[in-house]
């Protein structure tokens, strides 16, 4: 991040309402419903921006994953992540934060966005306007409405992946190996074709939906 502009504190429900009046808008234009997986890369074309896949200069380095050249309305996603389809779409989805969130606040000065891994969900650094663009990926990605939709056609109410069951007597399973399992269902049942096993995980834990494990910052081979 190249700026140092105070960016206002945002609730988890007010980024959520800004994911949903975006996908109205985008609705409104397209003159359809709008299905998963969410196209991102149609909606930053819709925004009036562009997309440049790049793999030079601070591109080498995998903890730079994108950046937003404002000035050029260019969104900027790092090559060497486009094999990976989850973390690709989550992050041109969090280039969409922040050109919703908060390229309306910069200066003309302040010009360019630049995301490290390391400063959103998966980091440690926490940096404010990282963790709301990773919020808004992760509400623009997985709306609620469908991933609670997908979720009950699985499951009556909530899944509390220690509680043990007939089935884990014959076939011992850890509470993570339970969860992606869970994750798998969703995935498929919801059409989440463009998001990481990861993602969805803790977008289930942070419903409330998968109970009795924290959220996963680093994938596990389940």
């Amino acid at each position: 991040m190249s700026n140092t502009i105070t960016y206002p504190n945002l609730t988890d429900k007010e980024i959520e309402a800004r994911t949903i009046d975006l996908i109205r808008s985008y609705k409104e234009k397209k003159g359809s419903y709008v299905h998963t997986p969410i196209p991102v890369f149609e909606m930053i074309e819709f925004l009036g921006y562009n997309v440049d896949f790049k793999k030079d200069g601070m591109y080498t380095d995998p903890n730079n994953l994108g950046g937003l050249r404002v000035q050029d309305k260019m969104v900027e996603i790092n090559e060497n992540i486009a094999n990976q389809e989850g973390r690709m779409h989550f992050t041109a989805a969090h280039e969409i934060g922040h050109i919703i969130m908060h390229v309306p606040l910069m200066k003309k000065s302040h010009n360019d966005i630049f995301c490290r891994k390391d400063e959103g969900f998966e980091g440690t650094k926490k940096e404010p306007i990282e963790w709301q663009a990773d919020t808004f990926a992760a509400f623009l990605l997985m709306p609620t409405k469908h991933v609670k939709k997908a979720f009950l056609k699985q499951y009556k109410d909530s899944q509390n992946v220690r509680k043990k069951r007939l089935l884990d007597l014959l076939i011992p399973r850890s509470p993570i190996s339970k969860a992606y399992h869970i994750v798998d269902k969703i995935l498929e049942t919801g059409n989440f074709e463009n998001v990481s096993r990861m993602a969805m995980l803790n977008r289930l834990i942070g419903l409330q939906l998968i109970n009795g494990i924290h959220y996963q910052k680093t994938n596990v081979d389940a």
